[in-house]
C-alpha cells in the first residue's frame, strides 16, 4: 500500500511535470472504485487548467483553476501513470490528457483508491479528520504522548491521529528507535516518544529521497521503482537475521496485520 512517502514523491513529481497545464481531455473507464467517481468529473474537469499539486496524508491534491480539487488516493494498489505517447493498460481508470500531449493515469488493480472531485469546503472537512503530518513541527513528543492502553504502533498507523504512517513505516520506525510495536502507549516515556518523533521524520524523510518502497505495485509515475525495500531492517524480513544482533526477525498479527519486529533489539 502506498504510503506517506510514496505520495510524496509522486506529488512532487505532477508539481514539477503537470503545475501550469491544462487538462484537453478525460476518460473514465470505471467509475466503480472505492467511492464511485461522479458522473460529471469529466466535464467538470476539462479544460480546466492544474494551478498547483500538493499532498495530504496520502492523498494527491490536484488544485484547479477556478475552484475544486481532485484527490487521488491510492488505496492498496493504487499508482499514478505520467506518459507519452500513452497507451492503455488493463485496470486504467482514469486518464487525463494535458495540453503538451501526456497523460496523467490512475491504475488500480484492487480498485481500493479513490478518485474524488471536491469544492473547497469538501476538501477542508476531509483534511479537518486528518491528524498532523508527521515531517512538521505539529507532530512532536509532547503530541505523541498519551496515557493511552492502545499499542504505539497502532497510534502511529491512526491517521486521525498522525498522517499517513502504515504498517511498512511504523515498523521500520519502531525497530529504529528500539520499541516494541506492542507496549501500549501508557508505557512510553517522553524520552521515548521525542526518539520515537525524531526516528519517523529521519525514516519518512530517506524513503522520500531513495523514492519510496516498491513492494509489488507501486512505481514512480514514470515507470521506474523506488528504493527504500533495500534499507528494510524488519518489515518482510521474518525468519531472517536481525541486521544488529543476528536474532531472528519475527512476524506477529495484530489488528489484522502481520507486525514485523525484532525481540532482542526491541523493550
Amino acid at each position: 500500500m502506498p504510503e506517506l512517502p510514496e505520495a510524496e514523491v509522486i506529488s512532487r513529481f505532477f508539481a514539477c511535470k503537470a503545475v501550469g497545464r491544462s487538462v484537453e481531455g478525460v476518460t473514465v473507464y470505471r467509475r466503480d472504485l472505492r467511492v464511485r467517481i461522479a458522473d460529471g468529473f469529466e466535464s467538470a474537469v476539462v479544460g480546466r487548467k492544474i494551478e498547483s499539486v500538493h499532498r495530504i496524508s496520502r492523498y494527491l491534491v490536484f488544485v484547479l483553476g477556478g475552484g475544486g480539487r481532485v484527490m487521488f488516493h491510492m488505496g492498496m494498489s493504487g499508482r499514478m501513470i505520467h506518459a507519452r505517447p500513452y497507451v492503455r493498460e488493463k485496470h486504467d481508470h482514469v486518464a487525463l490528457l494535458l495540453d503538451d500531449g501526456f497523460h496523467i493515469v490512475f491504475n488500480d488493480p484492487r480498485r481500493f483508491g479513490a478518485v474524488l472531485l471536491v469544492d473547497f469546503q469538501a476538501y477542508e472537512d476531509i483534511a479537518s479528520r486528518i491528524g498532523p503530518d508527521p515531517l512538521s513541527a505539529e507532530f512532536n513528543a509532547r503530541y505523541l504522548m498519551r496515557p493511552s492502553k492502545t499499542c504505539v504502533k497502532s497510534v502511529l498507523m491512526n491517521n486521525s491521529i498522525v498522517a499517513g504512517i502504515g504498517n511498512i513505516y511504523a515498523s521500520e520506525i519502531l525497530f529504529r528507535v528500539g520499541v516494541l510495536p506492542t507496549r501500549a502507549m501508557s508505557s512510553i516515556s517522553y524520552e521515548e516518544c521525542e526518539r520515537i518523533v525524531r526516528e519517523t521524520k529521519v525514516t519518512l524523510q530517506l524513503a522520500i529521497d531513495t523514492g519510496g518502497s516498491t513492494i509489488k505495485d507501486y512505481k514512480v509515475p514514470t515507470g521506474a521503482v523506488g528504493g527504500f525495500q533495500q534499507h528494510f531492517m524488519v518489515y518482510q524480513r521474518e525468519g531472517k537475521p536481525c541486521n544488529i544482533c543476528g536474532a531472528s526477525i519475527l512476524s506477529e498479527r495484530h489488528g489484522g496485520r502481520s507486525t514485523f519486529f525484532c525481540a532482542l533489539c526491541q523493550r
